[in-house]
């Protein structure tokens, strides 16, 4: 498997197919996670929530996409008048596919009850029991979840970079404050919406 394919998929596609791509996945993206009850509840989180309609995900889906394309583009052209529009949103819909596999994950039902006990007594999670089997797929859940986080922050990156040509540490710098400025926008924005 060529590894620079998943890494950097925007070197190897044109812009109209990731664009394609992109969309496509963001649909089918909310509505997986409309079945598996999660919310992104926030750019970079995602949790259960049983209420979560088709219509609910799709919104906090697309309001992160929009958000940190705009922020984005708006730093990118900043640093580099040159900076396209299409080149910045397609990194923002590749950035949000992991997070759908990260929906996925928490289908499980282990998952699911312990979330239930936590919102039943939340001063009791230093007090569960939790089998070895349990405790050893959290660990490994936990694991994958950081590593699609990580990834999805490798594609926004790589996207960022080849659509600025950024090159100056300090501009990676802006470009990690920009992502977490989203995440806190986004929480304040999501209520409203």
């Amino acid at each position: 498997m060529n590894w620079q394919l998943l890494l950097n998929p925007f070197d190897k596609f044109s812009e109209k197919n990731i664009f394609i791509f992109g969309i496509i996945a963001s649909i089918i993206g909310s509505y997986i996670t409309f079945l598996s009850g999660a919310t992104f509840d926030g750019l970079i989180e995602v949790h259960l929530n049983p209420e979560t309609t088709f219509f609910i995900a799709l919104k906090e889906n697309s309001l992160h996409i929009v958000l940190i394309t705009v922020l984005l583009f708006l730093l990118g052209k900043i640093i580099n008048k040159r900076t396209r529009f299409i080149d910045v949103l397609n990194a923002a819909l590749l950035f949000r596919v992991p997070f759908y596999f990260m929906s996925l994950l928490l289908i499980f039902p282990f998952l699911q009850s312990l979330d239930n006990e936590i919102k039943k007594n939340p001063e009791a999670i230093g007090k569960l029991s939790l089998n070895p089997f349990d405790l050893a797929m959290i660990l490994l859940i936990t694991c994958v979840l950081i590593s699609l986080l990580v990834y999805s922050i490798v594609l926004l990156y790589k996207g960022f970079k080849t659509a600025t040509n950024v090159k100056k540490p300090l501009h990676y710098v802006f470009f990690g404050v920009i992502i977490l400025f989203a995440e806190i926008l986004s929480r304040i924005i999501l209520p409203l919406i």
